[in-house]
């Protein structure tokens, strides 16, 4: 939003879960908002879906870390939440990307629950240009393979605590002398 209102960017928003879709549409009307998960393939997968106080970690069932859960199921307990399986449709990144003639990503930020590998792994880099990448770093030992995968595709870790920032080595906002952990 900081973005949106500050910088007039425009930006693309994903949201799996209708009703938070629904709120999304009235308050991102100027961005692109689909509603779908995204994983390394287009289709559809089970997806927990959480209503009240643990809304905010719902995420793709075949991808929630057992640790996730164990939190998952003791929030829910505690605040009186539910959680529910319901099917979603999936879409790769690159298939967004194609669909919307993206070619250029300033700021990518990832933050869905234990998926986020997957995410990655659905972008095509030969075809999209991402300066930026953001994504949830709930469990350092998931994040690893995270890392060294993009640092394979050219990004540098410019910031950790509880998310992890990435930046393209070739990006115009790269400063190799001002980037650290």
């Amino acid at each position: 939003m900081y973005f949106e209102e500050a910088n007039n960017w425009t930006g693309i928003n994903i949201e799996p879960i209708k009703k938070v879709f629904e709120k999304l549409q009235i308050n991102r009307p100027n961005n692109i908002n689909i509603n779908c998960a995204v994983c390394n393939n287009d289709g559809e997968t089970d997806f927990l879906c959480n209503v009240g106080y643990t809304e905010m970690i719902s995420g793709i069932q075949n991808t929630f870390d057992s640790r996730h859960l164990y939190r998952l199921q003791c929030e829910n307990q505690q605040h009186n939440s539910t959680t529910s399986i319901i099917k979603v449709k999936t879409k790769k990144l690159e298939t967004i990307f194609d669909e919307h003639h993206v070619l250029h990503v300033n700021y990518l930020s990832i933050d869905v629950e234990g998926a986020e590998f997957e995410v990655i792994k659905s972008i095509n880099f030969d075809k999209v240009f991402i300066d930026v990448i953001g994504f949830e770093n709930n469990y350092p030992d998931v994040s690893i393979p995270i890392v060294e995968y993009l640092q394979n595709e050219g990004f540098k870790i410019i910031r950790v605590f509880d998310d992890i920032f990435m930046i393209n080595q070739l990006s115009v906002f790269y400063v190799p002398d001002i980037t650290t952990v």
